[in-house]
């Protein structure tokens, strides 16, 4: 175990891997349909332009419950728990780096390069599957015309009157959507956004696995030698919420211009790049717009942190080797790695 200036941390080594994988897993896809309906709403509010659909997070809350039902807030779920599988390649990625590329690098940077290396690689997989998602997010709109005047996905929506998804399974809307962007746009119509996406998601990552360190640090040094698991509980929950609302503040505005920007069909011989979708965003709704989906982002990931951060402690301790078990007074380093990827 490798140790901090009040932290002992539980290296990848440690770990039985198998144990470790099976516990990850069913934590994964728990938190994962847990947080999903927030994340749906984030997505709609981004996606929004000019005259909006949603005043907020509480009215689209109200009005996808009224006009859509329980299932209106699971639109595109099946095909995102790819991402579960996805977060075990990054928390390998994250672990393996520390200990290899990153290891001579002082503790709080190790985190945020591993962090930023992880998402990056694992962005390969999520990009396609974020962007098939996503429409499938807000396909409701097209049974809903003044919806769809209001959501940016005018050109997408159209193409689905003339060949409508609804009444597809999932699979099928995915299949259909995947051969529309190809069709249209090429395999680049699958990835689009992805330099946005490593921006917006390896920031992030990088930005909280540094925060997290560092808060931890903080709140452990104001704990006494022999704290209780209350208090240990307390000093984990705390630091994970602090820098996972530290890091989504630092980031939102990537997330928002990456969201418009994968959410565009390309119209007649190109596209707007993500710099025109920024100063396109900026000259319709000023620096506010910057903002949108913030409030979701946060609450989604709140829950998630909190959540997480203390299942991924059992899962850490629970998949220690025999011979690395210590007694349960040690103090562990326990971060939400699949919130991040």
């Amino acid at each position: 175990m490798k140790e901090g200036k009040t932290l002992k941390i539980i290296e990848w080594r440690d770990m039985d891997k198998r144990k470790f994988y099976g516990y990850s897993l069913m934590l994964g896809t728990t938190i994962r349909f847990s947080v999903y309906p927030l994340n749906l709403i984030k997505t709609r509010l981004m996606a929004q332009e000019g005259v909006t659909a949603y005043k907020g997070t509480f009215d689209a809350i109200k009005k996808i419950a009224r006009r859509e039902g329980i299932r209106g807030f699971y639109k595109g779920f099946p095909i995102s728990l790819i991402q579960v599988a996805a977060g075990q390649l990054y928390i390998t990625t994250y672990e393996t780096s520390k200990q290899t590329i990153f290891h001579k690098k002082s503790i709080p940077v190790q985190h945020f390069l591993g962090g930023f290396v992880a998402s990056c690689i694992s962005q390969t997989i999520m990009v396609p599957v974020d962007v098939i998602s996503q429409y499938q997010q807000i396909s409701a709109s097209q049974t809903k015309p003044n919806m769809a005047r209001k959501l940016n996905v005018s050109t997408m929506v159209a193409k689905y009157s003339s060949t409508s998804i609804v009444g597809r399974s999932v699979l099928g809307q995915a299949f259909y959507i995947s051969r529309y962007l190809i069709k249209n746009e090429g395999l680049s119509g699958l990835y689009r956004g992805y330099l946005l996406s490593l921006c917006t998601y390896g920031l992030n990552s990088g930005f909280y696995w540094g925060f997290y360190y560092l808060y931890s640090e903080l709140f452990e040094s104001f704990l006494p030698e022999n704290k209780s698991k209350l208090q240990e509980a307390l000093r984990i929950s705390t630091s994970g919420l602090l820098s996972s609302a530290t890091a989504i503040c630092l980031t939102n505005p990537f997330d928002v211009v990456r969201t418009r920007y994968q959410l565009q069909v390309r119209r007649g011989t190109g596209t707007m790049s993500g710099w025109s979708t920024f100063q396109a965003l900026l000259q319709s709704e000023g620096y506010k717009g910057l903002t949108k989906g913030m409030t979701a982002r946060i609450a989604q990931s709140s829950f998630t942190s909190w959540a997480l951060i203390l299942g991924y402690e059992y899962v850490k301790k629970m998949s220690l080797k025999h011979s690395k078990i210590t007694s349960e007074d040690s103090t562990f380093e326990t971060v939400a790695a699949f919130q991040k990827s």
